[in-house]
Formats: C-alpha cells, sequence, structure tokens
C-alpha cells in the first residue's frame, strides 16, 4: 500500500510558534513564586502584558537540544509497536550580516497579554535569525531520511510568530500565526545518502501589504483534534531549487532545477481532523479531510522565463476520509494510508500563460483545464516506504486505487477573435486496475525517478469538440487497456548544462 506524503515544508513553517511557545517558560522555572503586596500590584495595575528577553550563554546560539524524540504507535492489531523516531532537535538564535553569515548570539523578546475578549498572545519578535535542526528521521529503526533543516531564517523588521489562545464560543481554540516581512526568507535543505536538497524560501507580502500573513487553528473534542487552515496572505517562492555535494558545493554549478512558487490563496473551507482508529482491531489513526482552496497564481521559473497556472481551484465537495498506520514488516518500514469518500472532487486551472521570470509581459492563455467530479468506486491506498541500506537508495512510494475512478475532463482554449466562442474539448475518462509504484532518489546526476510497476486500462468516452456553443456531435471514444510502464526503466531530471 502507498502513503500520501504531506508536503511538511508549509507545516513547518507555519507550525513554529508551538516550538517557541516554550520559549517563555524557559526562564521562569528557575524563580520560585513570591507573594506580591498592595504596594507591588499598584505599580503594575494598567500594564498591558509582560515581555520577556530570552537570550542563550551558548557561544553557538543553543537554545533548545533534546536526545531522540519517538513516537510510538500503540499496538492493537497484534503485529508489534512501530515508530516514528527523529534523532535530536535543535534551535539556534542568532545573528547574521547581509551575507547571512553568523556574527552572534541573538536575543529574542517574548510578549504575553490578554485582550478584553480573554484572548491569549505569546508573541516572538525582535527575532534576527533563527535555525532549526532536525536529526535523521527514522521509521522503526530504518532510515527515510538523514536529516533536515531550516536554517539562516531571517525575520525582517517587525516579523513575527504568534500562538495565540482564543477564548471561542465553542471552546478554546490555539491559533498559530507566521508574519513576515518583506525581505525575510530562509533556507530549507534536507540529507540523503551524502547529498544535500537544498532551496531558499522567500516571504512575498501580497500587493499594497508589508509582510506576508498566514495561521492556522488548533482545536479539539474529547476524541479528536482539528486543524483548521485559516487566512493566507501573500505569497511564497521556492528558488534555487539544487543539490549540494558532501562538501555543501553545487554538483551542477550554477544551474538549478528552478523556482516554484505561489501567491494569493483564498480558503474557503480547509480543515482535517486526526484521531485514533476506531477500530479496536487496527492501529493507527483516522479522520477527514474538506478543502475549497483557491490559488490565484502558482509558477514554475527557470532562467527569465515562467509558466503561469492562474486561478486554480482545488474543492473536495464534503469531507474525504483517511485511515494512516505505520507499518513494519519486517523487510521494510513505511507510512501507509488510505483515502475514501472521494466523490465530485474538482481540480481546476483557469488560465495557463507564458511570461518574463517576474511575471511581466504575460501571453495570451494558452487555456483552462478542468479534471472534475473525481469519483473513485472503492478508495485509493499510498504508502511511502523506507528501502535497505539505511536510505542509501532513496524511499519507495506506492499508490492503487480499488474499482474504477471516473472523472469530466474539460479543455477550453482562448477565443480566436473577440466576439467568438471559445473553442472546447469535452470527454469523460474512467480508468480502471491503476497501480503505480516508484522509487525517489537524490543521486549525483540529478532526481532518479525508478519504474518497479506503472499500470492501467483507461477509457476515454463521449468526446465532444467544438466551438463551446455548437458541438460537432461525439467524436468517439478512445479505449487502452493494459498500460504500463516498463519494469527496471527510470527518470532522471538535472538542470540543462
Amino acid at each position: 500500500m502507498t502513503r500520501p506524503t504531506l508536503s511538511l515544508r508549509y507545516f513547518t513553517l507555519v507550525g513554529m510558534p508551538v516550538a517557541l511557545l516554550l520559549l517563555p517558560v524557559l526562564p521562569l522555572s528557575a524563580f520560585a513564586m513570591q507573594a506580591l503586596d498592595d504596594h507591588d500590584m499598584a505599580s503594575v495595575a494598567g500594564q498591558s502584558g509582560i515581555a520577556i528577553d530570552i537570550t542563550s550563554n551558548d557561544p553557538d546560539g543553543r537554545l533548545i537540544s533534546t536526545g531522540s524524540i519517538r513516537y510510538t504507535e500503540y499496538d492493537r492489531d497484534g503485529q508489534g509497536q512501530d515508530y516514528l523516531e527523529i534523532d535530536g532537535l535543535t534551535l539556534r538564535t542568532l545573528i547574521t550580516n547581509e551575507q547571512g553569515q553568523v556574527v552572534g548570539v541573538d536575543t529574542i523578546t517574548t510578549t504575553i497579554n490578554v485582550d478584553a475578549g480573554g484572548n491569549v498572545s505569546i508573541k516572538n519578535r525582535d527575532i534576527n535569525t533563527l535555525d532549526l535542526e532536525v536529526g535523521a528521521i527514522s521509521l522503526s529503526g530504518r532510515t527515510l531520511i538523514g536529516g533536515a533543516r531550516l536554517s539562516v531564517w531571517q525575520f525582517v523588521g517587525d516579523s513575527y510568530l504568534e500562538t495565540a489562545l482564543l477564548n471561542d464560543i465553542d471552546g478554546v481554540r490555539v491559533a498559530l500565526r507566521t508574519v513576515m516581512e518583506a525581505g525575510s526568507g530562509l533556507t530549507y535543505q534536507f540529507d540523503e545518502d551524502g547529498l544535500t536538497f537544498s532551496t531558499d524560501v522567500i516571504f512575498i507580502p501580497a500587493t499594497g501589504e508589508t509582510a506576508f500573513r498566514s495561521e492556522l487553528f488548533l482545536s479539539g473534542s474529547n476524541d479528536e483534534l482539528r486543524l483548521e487552515f485559516g487566512d493566507t496572505t501573500g505569497g511564497i517562492e521556492i528558488k534555487n531549487i539544487t543539490l549540494l555535494d558532501e562538501q555543501g558545493d553545487p554538483l551542477f554549478g550554477s544551474n538549478n532545477f528552478g523556482d516554484l512558487g505561489y501567491s494569493d490563496i483564498r480558503i474557503n473551507t480547509g480543515y482535517l481532523t486526526l484521531a485514533a482508529n476506531r477500530d479496536a482491531t487496527k492501529d493507527g489513526l483516522q479522520g477527514v479531510i474538506n478543502a475549497d482552496v483557491n490559488v490565484g497564481t502558482a509558477f514554475y521559473r527557470t532562467g527569465d522565463q515562467r509558466l503561469n497556472l492562474r486561478d486554480v481551484q482545488l474543492r473536495t465537495n464534503g469531507e474525504l476520509a483517511y485511515e494512516m498506520d505505520l507499518i513494519d514488516t519486517g523487510f521494510t518500514t513505511g507510512i501507509e494510508t488510505r483515502i475514501t469518500d472521494i466523490h465530485n472532487l474538482d481540480l481546476i486551472i483557469g488560465a495557463m500563460t507564458l511570461s518574463a521570470g517576474d511575471g511581466s509581459a504575460e501571453s495570451l492563455s494558452m487555456g483552462r483545464y478542468a479534471i472534475e467530479n473525481l469519483t473513485v468506486e472503492g478508495g485509493v491506498s499510498l504508502g511511502l516506504y523506507t528501502l535497505p541500506g539505511a536510505g542509501s537508495q532513496g524511499m519507495r512510494l506506492d499508490m492503487s486505487m480499488d474499482g474504477s475512478a471516473q472523472f469530466d475532463l474539460t479543455i477550453i482554449d482562448d477565443v480566436v477573435a473577440e466576439g467568438m466562442p471559445q473553442p472546447k474539448l469535452t470527454a469523460e475518462v474512467v480508468m480502471n486496475n491503476v497501480s503505480v509504484a516508484q522509487t525517489f532518489d537524490q543521486t549525483r546526476k540529478g532526481l532518479h525517478i525508478g519504474v518497479i510497476d506503472t499500470s492501467m486500462d483507461m477509457n476515454i468516452n463521449a468526446i465532444h469538440m467544438g466551438d463551446g456553443v455548437q458541438q460537432q456531435g461525439q467524436t468517439g471514444r478512445l479505449v487502452m487497456n493494459n498500460v504500463a510502464l516498463q519494469p527496471g526503466s527510470y527518470f532522471r531530471i538535472e538542470p540543462l548544462q
């Protein structure tokens, strides 16, 4: 089975306030509590909150460090206890110069305030630079990746991280907010097989704003945790995607894999829930995912040319159910997930254009593309697995579908001339026996994607073409059985030299 892997980068960025929530507690634990008399109380009357300055006495700026961190899954199926382990965590507070070089140890100011509505705000601000380093990540003793870092995370101006306890009518909710002024950014890296995947992350304020803003909300009931996505204003650019050798030098010189980015996210609905599996015979977690999200622009850039996807919409049109489980067969370890209740899911790209690297000189639209009413009869099984050799061969990703999957495909071209209708193609697509198993590895020659098993049957039914007003009738039907990629084949992705 294959497990979906959620990209953890975004969640790490917005979830950082959780770790920093601990910072104000550290200095307080060193002091005994002391009663205040009336005179003492009078001197603090009218205060809007308190401020705590935190400075590490470590010359390397180390503020928090841990040994290994392990999550062990309770054994309910009699197959043994599986676990996810992180080989330590280190948080450093630093001062860096314009070149990103460390020149000193930073002091973080944490303010704690309660407003008139009973909401508690904990803000970490006046931060120059943070470094967060996570050790090797393993599943039941077998390495998945060799480590990850958020390094040289620079906070420009009045950037801050906030954890707020909200006095909500339905109970207390925790808000996690990230506010990054223009110029703020960080370097994200992870290690595998002696090589490092590296990219720079830049926060971009929305037009007319001074800071990028994003927020998450945590709430809970007796048996589940709910993570809700709040407003995101502005965008993120993921730049200089490259591979580094053991000495930290780019493998491909000045060439890289290009840049990615997004901006102008609007979340009409966005949440997921997390709970223990309610089936007493199963390990793991379960919950639901519900999303109605619009991305104003997503892009891929290489050199000074950019491919833009405008007005991207993702709608689950209801809740998708999932189950997630850590597994250890004795031969491999991994994470397996099953997603069900997939009914009428929509993915729509409003327009595809080309432009200069900064988004200017944009071309006319190359069309609108839509996959709508995607329904999977059974469910989708996803798995992420470690491979032998402690991660030296990368990781394996599997995906399969139970029963058939079907969706409506629509491609609408740009208008030929003003006042003319748009050329249009529609079809009904049905897929059966879908199975995908691939390996992913970063090598000295680039990103290597190996084919283990990729096969499916596909029918493209009720193909219609026309001008959107008068269709030319049913153009036909296309049937493709036993579509497969030869096992052992591979794809290699590397920058142009």
